[in-house]
């Protein structure tokens, strides 16, 4: 009688691309497993194994480099790579350059230097040192490479970038500008950069009509920066067609090291940061997202040239988001005039406003009380307010996470503390209140209201890196589908 076919067998028999599906739904220690089998298993499993690679500390990248050093293949079975450690936990980090220029296939990459800027700059050497031959390996992966098959990093779709300077907080932008000259890249994150001056910025490509309009960048996130128009200008000519544009100058770190000035242009000036996007963007960009250092003076009125912003212009525009800062730039902080909001994109379908403070602590400087910042005229008469296609207001309020507790006050009689309710819980309860109240209002001009809180994390400011807290948004509350809309 001959002995039926092992269930082993019968699966092996299968052709490798379904072997691979099977692989793909795999979670780490299955594959781990899977390489354990056979050979063949080995041979289609390993190279998930090395499809997310997080390095964490020197350890970890000296064990990545001996394994791509035994086996140079693994390299460009690298799809995202994240190097982000400690600061003191970095021997070893030094080993990973030379395998990054290999990983032809590397579609993410996100590199970090721990926030150490509070260092002395001696200790700084090592890192920067490391910056020095990232910023070599994004010249090469440049479309100022001749031909398409000497480029590293073809594949490179997202990167983000972390890093610190030698000297001071801010970074010069002119040491890592060959990023905005990569062909294939989609996504780029900066932080804690300055674009510096134009005649030091890409001087040799400004106005090559090979290479302006050339790039694939559709999402630029400039974080705690600081913005010179003119240089923004220049990095904005290249990418085709942007269409997410993020910004945040540095206000946090103004007044931390005095001694050192760490921003060399101070806040922008509303109308030529209008015309810098304008120029590139106007007819691409679909969201914006601002929050700006600039505030107009008490004798200034915002009908004066250059103290507002006008976005009229941005006809693509579906989404824009401003920090309550920047919102001042479009509106009127006391009551509403109908006529402030005419600086706003004409389509625009859902707009924003971040960082309203729930608490008390610096350097978010609360009210006692919860307010909104807009008046209820303008969802009642949007058309009047040149947004007739609003369709989703949000309002996103921030608070420290140790606000959020409670603090005894006394003891009972019965030994048990008392607790009084925080501020924050009482903040939540009024602003749920009101919004109850202007929910008929809401849904009748058919606009969706939503109530975001976002809980921070103590003793950080952005960026936040891969290794720290980050802020935790939740919904707090949301108006109900919206009838048919009354303009």
């Amino acid at each position: 009688m001959i002995a039926p076919t092992p269930p082993s067998l019968l699966l092996l028999d299968l052709p490798d691309e379904i072997l691979i599906t099977i692989l793909g739904f795999l979670d780490l220690a299955g594959l781990r497993h899977a390489v354990q089998v056979c050979k063949h298993f080995n041979g289609l499993a390993e190279p998930f194994l090395y499809h997310t690679i997080h390095v964490l500390n020197g350890l970890q990248a000296a064990a990545l480099s001996a394994s791509l050093q035994a086996n140079p293949r693994r390299a460009t079975w690298i799809r995202s790579l994240l190097v982000s450690t400690k600061f003191g936990e970095d021997e070893g980090l030094s080993l990973l350059p030379p395998h990054m220029a290999q990983m032809r296939n590397l579609q993410i990459l996100r590199l970090e230097t721990p926030d150490c800027n509070a260092k002395f700059p001696e200790e700084r050497v090592a890192w920067v040192s490391l910056q020095d031959r990232y910023e070599r390996i994004f010249e090469s992966a440049s479309a100022v490479v001749p031909k398409s098959a000497d480029r590293v990093l073809p594949n490179l779709r997202e990167c983000t970038l972390h890093f610190v300077d030698g000297q001071k907080e801010m970074y010069s932008m002119t040491r890592y500008p060959m990023l905005f000259l990569h062909p294939n890249l989609r996504s780029l994150t900066i932080s804690c950069a300055s674009t510096d001056f134009p005649d030091r910025l890409l001087t040799p490509f400004q106005g090559d009509h090979t290479l302006v309009k050339s790039t694939n960048l559709e999402h630029l996130h400039l974080e705690e920066c600081d913005i010179f128009s003119p240089s923004l200008g220049i990095l904005l000519s290249f990418p085709r067609a942007l269409k997410s544009l993020k910004i945040s100058e540095g206000i946090r770190y103004d007044g931390i090291f005095s001694a050192r000035s760490s921003r060399l242009h101070g806040n922008v000036s509303p109308q030529p940061f209008v015309d810098a996007l304008s120029e590139h963007c106007t007819n691409t960009l679909e969201h914006l997202s601002l929050a700006l250092g600039y505030m107009r003076q008490g004798f200034e009125n915002i009908t004066y040239p250059g103290c507002f912003l006008n976005l009229t212009a941005f006809h693509a525009m579906k989404q824009l988001d401003l920090d309550v800062r920047t919102g001042n730039l479009v509106r009127l902080r006391t009551n509403c005039d109908h006529g402030t909001w005419r600086r706003l994109p004409p389509n625009l379908e859902t707009f924003k406003i971040f960082g309203i403070p729930f608490g008390e602590r610096p350097p978010f400087h609360a009210r006692r009380r919860v307010w909104l910042p807009f008046e209820t005229c303008l969802v009642r008469d949007k058309a009047r307010h040149g947004v007739p296609k609003l369709k989703n207001l949000i309002c996103s309020y921030e608070y420290y996470r140790e606000d959020d507790e409670e603090l005894p006050l006394s003891i009972s009689d019965d030994g048990d503390s008392v607790y009084d309710i925080s501020q924050v819980v009482v903040a939540q309860q009024r602003m749920t209140d009101r919004c109850n109240e202007l929910a008929p209002l809401f849904k009748r001009h058919g606009v969706r209201l939503e109530i975001e809180v976002v809980v921070l994390p103590n003793g950080f400011i952005p960026p936040y890196l891969f290794t720290e807290d980050r802020p935790k948004p939740f919904t707090l509350w949301q108006s109900a589908p919206p009838t048919t809309p009354l303009c």
